[in-house]
């Protein structure tokens, strides 16, 4: 055996070539691997080393360096397995399928050459030189490493191959929706819902600066009780406007119990109030026009007696006038019987007209008595509209200041949902999932945020219908992902 010769391994055959006599190899004690030198835990005299031969003679002792290499070979090995062992025995993996994309490492024990990673491609195959594509995907490590086994037995090139394949990388784990960093993570043994959504930054978007966080909570809490009060003033003019003797706790909904008390007692303390000048108002009205027709009934007396003297004076005139006709009183007396009769009759029109001015303001007080409800009610309404629209106002600035509060990561502990999306037997499934919930390599996480974190608390019709509204959302995702 000259020093270019390749050894082979034992059990394998060459083409071409022919295989050493069992006496032969008996003599030299040497055994045979692919590649270009002898390949033996320890050499014999006579093994092939170094491209030359070495007679029986000249060496009695096995190489001890060639036995350090293939220690360390052997421990390099063995900690590649440990760590295989312990990457299949973790939860997460145990069941684990090979998908494209996932980095594997194939271990040849003693086969250097046979040694190396590669990537499963896109359609489920890695490229394993000896043996060409070799389907991976859907499969598990073991039963990809029986797999080359079996081939490489098959094919005759190693027909006791000992072959361990262990996961490098594997698909990572895509978090979107309402994170501050949507985008790709790599999967980890134990990964859990939680934490993906902290390695994508949180549920903000934004750090808080020094004292935002201050400003905007203040903002927002002085927004918060400025709405109640509005909202308070609409329950009391609504009851007003209604005739509802007081407020009660149903008026108000969203109150938590100490702040309702003392909230109800001050709006129905205004009401109270608003009603009693109301009241007060009416019972002047009503004075005024007492007094208005108190008057007019003595007018209309006055003028009763101012119009029976002018009849009186008339009949006195005409009497004086006949006596002067017969020469029986002077033309003087008769003259001043007529400036009495003017007189009087000028009272007459006076009364007359001080009745006109009275009825005229007795009729503008009936009015006022009349119109008194219809403008107390159009006052309210007025108000009520006034109200509403600083109350959708101030709502905006609210939300506004929880909005940028949810930015900060600062708007409070509220759930979220999330929802993951898994690729079972070729179809993505979802999966109503928990912060809890363990992750698989692949697995597409959606967090989507409460409307508690975008603005007001809405009521309990709102609420449902808002939450009815993301349910059908996200069951139309849900088939929608879910479609072949």
């Amino acid at each position: 055996m000259n020093g270019s010769a390749k050894a082979i391994a034992p059990g394998c055959r060459c083409p071409g070539r022919s295989m050493p006599s069992r006496r032969r190899r008996a003599r030299h004690g040497a055994s045979w691997t692919p590649g270009r030198t002898a390949f033996a835990p320890w050499r014999s005299p006579g093994s092939v080393s170094g491209g030359r031969n070495l007679h029986p003679r000249q060496s009695r002792r096995p190489d001890m360096g060639f036995s350090v290499e293939a220690m360390k070979r052997t421990l390099g090995f063995l900690g590649m397995l440990f760590a295989g062992l312990l990457f299949l025995a973790a939860p997460a993996s145990a069941e684990h399928r090979i998908a494209s994309g996932e980095t594997l490492e194939i271990f040849t024990f003693r086969v250097p050459e046979l040694t190396q990673q590669v990537v499963v491609d896109i359609d489920g195959q890695i490229a394993f030189p000896p043996l060409g594509q070799i389907p991976a995907a859907g499969k598990t490590v073991g039963e990809v490493a029986s797999l080359i086994q079996e081939r490489l037995a098959g094919m005759d090139i190693m027909l006791d191959a000992q072959v361990t394949v262990g996961l490098v990388a594997v698909r990572p784990v895509v978090v979107g929706g309402d994170v501050a960093q949507p985008g790709a993570i790599p999967h980890e043994g134990g990964m859990t819902v939680r934490r993906a959504i902290a390695l994508a930054g949180g549920l903000g978007t934004l750090r808080p600066e020094m004292g935002t966080a201050i400003e905007i909570r203040a903002e927002r809490d002085a927004t918060a009780a400025e709405l109640l009060g509005r909202r308070a003033t609409l329950a009391r003019a609504r009851a007003e406007l209604a005739g509802q003797a007081d407020l009660t706790p149903s008026d108000l909904p969203g109150l938590a119990e100490g702040e309702r008390d003392a909230v109800l007692a001050l709006a129905n303390s205004l009401l109270d109030a608003a009603r009693a000048e109301s009241d007060a108002q009416k019972a002047y009205l009503d004075r005024d026009l007492q007094i208005v027709r108190n008057r007019i009934e003595r007018l209309v007396q006055q003028g009763q007696h101012q119009k029976a003297l002018v009849d009186q004076q008339t009949a006195e005139v005409a009497r004086y006038t006949d006596m002067q006709s017969r020469g029986l009183t002077p033309q003087t007396r008769v003259s001043e019987e007529y400036r009495t009769l003017n007189e009087l009759r000028s009272n007459l029109s006076e009364t007359e007209a001080y009745i006109a001015d009275v009825t005229r303001e007795r009729e503008s007080v009936l009015h006022e008595i009349n119109r008194h409800d219809a403008r107390r009610n159009a006052a309210l309404e007025g108000e009520i509209q006034t109200v509403l629209a600083e109350i959708g106002a101030l709502e905006a600035r609210l939300k506004g200041a929880t909005a940028r509060l949810a930015q900060l990561g600062l708007a409070g502990n509220d759930a979220v949902t999330v929802t993951v999306y898994r690729v079972t037997d070729g179809q993505e499934v979802p999966i109503i999932a928990t912060q809890g919930t363990a992750l698989q390599p692949g697995d597409l996480v959606e967090v989507e945020l409460p409307d508690s974190f975008l603005g007001v608390a809405s009521s309990g019709s709102t609420v449902v219908s808002q939450s009815s509204g993301r349910s059908e959302q996200l069951q139309g995702r849900i088939l929608q992902r879910a479609t072949p």
